[in-house]
C-alpha cells in the first residue's frame, strides 16, 4: 500500500502502520470521511500536534468533525484518553481512544451518540441531543466526565479487581480458646523432678513410663553435645509430661545398669522412644552418662517416610516446626511456634545458657514440656497416615533410626550442637 520496504512476518505483504490504519478504517469508516487519503490525513495531523512520537493522541483538522484518535503504532503505545485526558496503554488488538475507567461509567443524560461507542471509538459526530457541542470538544468533555462521576462512589464502579487468594486467619496463641486449652493441659501434665522431689518421685517416674510403653524423649543443655552439659531430661506420655532436672540430680537421674531406673527405660528393648533428630542427643546420653538407647523411632525419619509414601520426592529432612505445621492443627501450630520465638528470644539475652537457669519461667518450663508433647502428637498422626502402608515404610524407618542412633556417637570427632554439615541435612535412602 505504501510502497515503503518492511520486514516480512507471517506472510503479509502489508506493513504495521497500513494494517493500523486500515483496521481503524474497517471498524469506523466515517473517520475519514471527506478527507484526503489517510497518509496525507495522518501526516497533517503529526504536524499539527508538533509530535511524531508512536501512540501520541492527534487532532484531525478536517472541517467535517473535530473528534480525536490515535496512531496505532509499535508495541502498547500510550495513548490520551478522550474524556478524561488521562494517558493508557493499549490493549493487543483493541482501537479505543476511551480508557477502561471511563468506559465503565454511566454516560450523562443526553449524552449517547447517534452512532453509538464501537468498541470504545468515539465516532466524530454532532449529538442530537446537545446542538452545536462536539463530542470531540475538551471542554464538553470534561463536563460530561464530572456529571459521571459526580453519580459513581469512588470512581471505579464496575472494575474488576484480582481475586485474592484466601487465606486462612492467624491463630493467636495468646487468646485463642483452643491454644488456651493446649497450654492448660501442658501445665496440668507437666511434672518437675529434682533434688528436692526425692527418690520418690523418681521411682514413680519410672514405674509410670515402663507402663506406658510409648515414650516420648528430649534432652536440653548448654551448647549440648558430647562435651556440652546436659540439664533436662524430657519424658512423656500420653497423660503425663516428666521433667527431669539432670543439673541437680547428676549422674544418680539415670542410676545404674538393671537397678530399675531411667537408664533401663531409656536402654529397654520393650519400650518404644520417640526422638526427633536422635543424633545429638544419643551422643550426648553416651559419651556423658553412658546410657545406651534402644528402640528409639526417630519422628523427623518418620515425616520423610509418610510423605515418600504419598510418592512425594524427599531430598531433606524436616525442621520439628514444618512437621508440626504439616502433621498438626492451627491450634498445636500456633502454640508451637509462639513458644519457640518467645524462648529463642532469651536464648539470645542469656548467651545459650537457658538450660542451666534455675528456676524455669513459665515459658521455658512450657517449652520444654511441648517438646515431647509434640512428638506424642505426631506419632500419633504419622501412624494413621500409615495405616494402609504396603511398603513397609514404618519398618524401613526403623531401621534407619537404628543406623541414626549410633551416627554421631561413633565419630572420632564431636558434633557441635547447631554446626551441621550438607551430608547431615540430606534425607537417608531407606
Amino acid at each position: 500500500r505504501c510502497r515503503r520496504g518492511h520486514r516480512r512476518r507471517r506472510r503479509r505483504d502489508d506493513c504495521a502502520r497500513c494494517r493500523a490504519y486500515m483496521a481503524a478504517l474497517f471498524v469506523n469508516p466515517h473517520v475519514f470521511v471527506d478527507c484526503v487519503d489517510g497518509e496525507r490525513f495522518r501526516g497533517a495531523a503529526r504536524r499539527l500536534a508538533g509530535s511524531s512520537r508512536r501512540g501520541t493522541t492527534l487532532a484531525s483538522s478536517c472541517g467535517y468533525h473535530t473528534t480525536s484518535h490515535a496512531l496505532f503504532m509499535g508495541k502498547k503505545p500510550k495513548i490520551t484518553c478522550t474524556r478524561c485526558k488521562s494517558t493508557f496503554k493499549r490493549t493487543s488488538g483493541a482501537l479505543s481512544t476511551v480508557c477502561n475507567r471511563c468506559k465503565t461509567l454511566p454516560a450523562a443524560a443526553g449524552d449517547a451518540l447517534e452512532g453509538g461507542d464501537v468498541d470504545g471509538v468515539v465516532l466524530g459526530f454532532h449529538s442530537p441531543g446537545v446542538q452545536g457541542v462536539d463530542v470531540g470538544d475538551s471542554e464538553y468533555e470534561s463536563s460530561r466526565l464530572s456529571a459521571a462521576l459526580a453519580g459513581v462512589a469512588g470512581g471505579g464502579a464496575g472494575k474488576k479487581k484480582k481475586k485474592s487468594k484466601k487465606r486462612a486467619p492467624a491463630v493467636n496463641a495468646k487468646s485463642d480458646p483452643a491454644c488456651l486449652e493446649i497450654l492448660a493441659d501442658l501445665d496440668k501434665k507437666t511434672r518437675l523432678i529434682d533434688r528436692d522431689s526425692g527418690e520418690e518421685a523418681l521411682k514413680v517416674c519410672v514405674e509410670t513410663l515402663r507402663a506406658a510403653k510409648v515414650v516420648a524423649v528430649d534432652c536440653e543443655g548448654v551448647m549440648m553435645s558430647r562435651t556440652g552439659p546436659v540439664t533436662v531430661l524430657q519424658c512423656a506420655t500420653r497423660e503425663v509430661i516428666f521433667l527431669i532436672d539432670v543439673q541437680s540430680l547428676g549422674s544418680s537421674a539415670f542410676g545404674t545398669r538393671g537397678s530399675g531406673c531411667i537408664r533401663d527405660v531409656l536402654e529397654s528393648p520393650d519400650v518404644l522412644k520417640l526422638m526427633f533428630d536422635c543424633r545429638m542427643d544419643s551422643d550426648a546420653l553416651f559419651h556423658q552418662f553412658d546410657v545406651r538407647l534402644e528402640n528409639v523411632l526417630d519422628v523427623q525419619l518418620l515425616d520423610v517416610a509418610a510423605r515418600r509414601a504419598l510418592g512425594k520426592m524427599i531430598d531433606r529432612v524436616p525442621g520439628i516446626a514444618k512437621c508440626t505445621g504439616t502433621h498438626l492443627t492451627g491450634a498445636e501450630t500456633a502454640v508451637a511456634d509462639d513458644l519457640k520465638v518467645r524462648v529463642k528470644k532469651l536464648y539470645s539475652v542469656e548467651e545459650s545458657t537457658l538450660w542451666a537457669t534455675r528456676p524455669f519461667t513459665d515459658d521455658v518450663r512450657r517449652y520444654a514440656a511441648l517438646d515431647v508433647w509434640l512428638l506424642i502428637r505426631l506419632h500419633t498422626k504419622m501412624v494413621f497416615d500409615l495405616r494402609d502402608d504396603t511398603d513397609d515404610w514404618l519398618a524401613r524407618t526403623f531401621k534407619a533410626s537404628a543406623k541414626r542412633v549410633l551416627e554421631f556417637r561413633e565419630l572420632d570427632v564431636a558434633m557441635s550442637q547447631g554446626v551441621f554439615t550438607e551430608e547431615s541435612t540430606v534425607a537417608p535412602a531407606f
